[in-house]
């Protein structure tokens, strides 16, 4: 199982040809390339969901992001993106704003590098969600860092989240002089590794992906406890 072998020339050319001309000149190599992405995704899917059971009823194309840029807010007018990504949601519902797993596969894009980033957890929770994970950090902190703390875990993410921003001040409601109180300044709890470039192309890229994802999966299912009273 892998994706197709065109993807990264791919990208790369249409990072220096983003316009409509191009594009449609090249569908026929985009199509090949998004069904081969679909399969993979599913594939991922089936293999994730006996560990997260979020996502039993989830299809691939639920999860695979559309290459059309959004160019309704932003002055950049290019129209594609240069990368293929998917997003699994934990909920299984892709109308929550929940945590998941993440794949983004291209040219460096929405910043991530160039290549294969992947990860897991939350991005953008809402403030009723991240206010829910804060409390429930402050209330289990020995798991929440028993987690940041377990090998597979540090050996692909660290200590650090990809986020938005991190606070400088404590968020409202926690004590200033807690010991760690510098776990509930983050505003996401995301995590993200960059593959190495060695196995994009091959078959061993769907079991390095589990292996990334199966990583992030106790701090999923700590964010996913966390927010399962939230109702917005």
């Amino acid at each position: 199982m892998r994706i197709h072998s065109d993807t990264l020339q791919f990208f790369n050319e249409l990072l220096v040809n983003n316009n409509r001309d191009w594009f449609n000149a090249n569908k026929p190599r985009w199509t090949a390339i998004q069904s081969d992405f679909l399969n993979f995704t599913q594939a991922l899917i089936d293999a994730m969901t006996p560990f997260d059971s979020g996502l039993r009823n989830l299809q691939a194309k639920q999860c695979v992001y559309r290459i059309y840029r959004d160019l309704r807010f932003t002055t950049d007018k290019r129209p594609y993106k240069t990368h293929i990504a998917c997003f699994l949601y934990s909920g299984g519902d892709r109308t929550v704003c929940s945590p998941g797993y993440y794949m983004q596969v291209g040219v460096g894009d929405y910043g991530l590098q160039r290549g294969c980033s992947l990860g897991g957890g939350f991005f953008m929770p809402t403030p009723k969600q991240l206010a829910a994970i804060r409390q429930e950090i402050f209330y289990c902190t020995d798991e929440f860092k028993a987690i940041m703390n377990e090998p597979n875990y540090k050996k692909y993410f660290g200590n650090q989240f990809f986020t938005r921003k991190k606070l400088s001040r404590p968020p409202k409601g926690f004590p200033a002089d807690w010991p760690d109180v510098d776990l509930l300044k983050w505003t996401d709890y995301t995590t993200m590794y960059d593959m190495p470039e060695k196995y994009i192309l091959t078959d061993k890229l769907f079991d390095q992906v589990l292996k990334v994802w199966k990583a992030s999966l106790p701090l999923n299912l700590f964010l996913e406890r966390a927010i399962e009273d939230i109702h917005e």
